[in-house]
């Protein structure tokens, strides 16, 4: 009788396991990682329109594999202030594939933080998502006195369902992050 019980069961936990890996799923992947081949950030100076400059940070191929072919440095004048605007896009697709039109669409997932070390740049006046949450695809970089070059650090997050007022860098996951040599001068 027990041999017969455990056949019967063990029959159920096969049955089971058959049904569950033949069951098919309808769903779509909810957000398709795009690829990330070019960052750029455009600099227009408050005060002098005419004076507007862009660095440029290109990877083929994206995280991982070849390195990237271009990290320009980023050269700021001393005791200015700047607009800045952030473009992300994959240059892998014809046509260019323009990925922050899709960031702004969903801004509430979406996050750029920016870290000065080492570097006389603070940046502030992000703008925000629907919800009054920093999102950062504009931004004010203030430069102080001209000095020793350093770095800013430029991360792109994904939070669906965690984007809060005053997350730290660490909330959701890194789309992208990008080291860009930084020099006030």
């Amino acid at each position: 009788m027990k041999k017969q019980v455990t056949y019967v069961l063990a029959s159920f936990l096969l049955l089971g396991a058959v049904l569950t890996g033949c069951k098919k799923d309808d769903k779509a992947p909810e957000n398709e990682e795009e690829l990330i081949t070019t960052v750029k950030l455009t600099f227009i100076e408050v005060g002098n329109s005419s004076n507007t400059t862009t660095f440029t940070f290109k990877d083929a191929d994206g995280p991982g594999g070849a390195a990237p072919s271009l990290n320009q440095q980023i050269n700021l004048a001393p005791n200015k202030q700047y607009n800045c605007t952030i473009s992300v896009l994959d240059e892998s697709k014809t046509p260019t594939e323009d990925i922050t039109a899709e960031i702004i669409a969903e801004a509430n997932d979406h996050q750029f933080y920016f870290a000065p070390n080492g570097v006389n740049i603070t940046i502030n006046g992000l703008n925000n998502d629907p919800l009054g949450r920093p999102l950062g695809v504009t931004s004010v970089w203030t430069t102080g006195a001209a000095g020793a070059a350093g770095t800013v650090k430029v991360t792109l997050k994904h939070k669906p369902g965690a984007k809060g007022s005053n997350d730290a860098v660490t909330v959701g996951e890194t789309d992208i992050e990008i080291d860009f040599a930084a020099r006030v001068q």
